[in-house]
């Protein structure tokens, strides 16, 4: 198999392991409305005794939007990869085009990472929100995976202006030849 061959190999199944993400992640905020309860008993962040028990649908509607809010730059991003690993399926690499949805998936996960930290924050206040004055609490914190998906998204957006570079050295030398 010559490096050719991999390479496209690779990047359909890429291609193909990105539309099952595409249609996971909206199965996914069905299944936090399902076991929201089940959700809040296991943060880490706060004492299961903080947690009104069963959860009223406010809370629940609001755990959805907040999941949404989280999932939809990674989700922006994903529709973006979903177009350039296509077009690497067609062997179209070096391309202004490309580097434009490379971009697009180095903001979005550089967004969720940005908004993880404030959601988690809401959502400490959103759990005790109802519990007695003394009991309510609010926890902030920053993750290591959301430092490594912050890196990731940055060292994307390297490799798009990269990209970028080498199709405008081949449109030029395109034109040249």
């Amino acid at each position: 198999m010559t490096s050719k061959d991999r390479t496209s190999t690779i990047c359909k199944v890429l291609y193909y392991c990105c539309i099952i993400s595409l249609f996971a992640m909206p199965i996914l905020l069905v299944w936090v409305w399902l076991y929201a309860d089940l959700i809040a008993a296991s943060a880490s962040s706060l004492p299961a005794s903080a947690i009104q028990h069963p959860l009223p649908v406010w809370t629940k509607c609001l755990m959805v939007l907040l999941s949404a809010t989280v999932m939809a730059p990674t989700y922006w991003g994903l529709f973006s990869i979903r177009q350039f690993l296509k077009a690497c399926c067609a062997e179209d690499y070096l391309s202004s085009q490309n580097s434009r949805y490379l971009k697009r998936l180095a903001f979005g996960l550089f967004g969720t990472a940005l908004l993880s930290p404030i959601s988690c924050s809401i959502l400490s206040v959103l759990l005790t929100i109802d519990n007695p004055p003394g009991q309510k609490m609010l926890t902030i914190g920053i993750s290591s995976n959301q430092i490594i998906l912050a890196a990731v998204g940055g060292l994307l957006f390297v490799l798009a202006n990269l990209i970028q570079r080498a199709s405008l050295i081949a449109e030029e030398h395109a034109q040249i030849v």
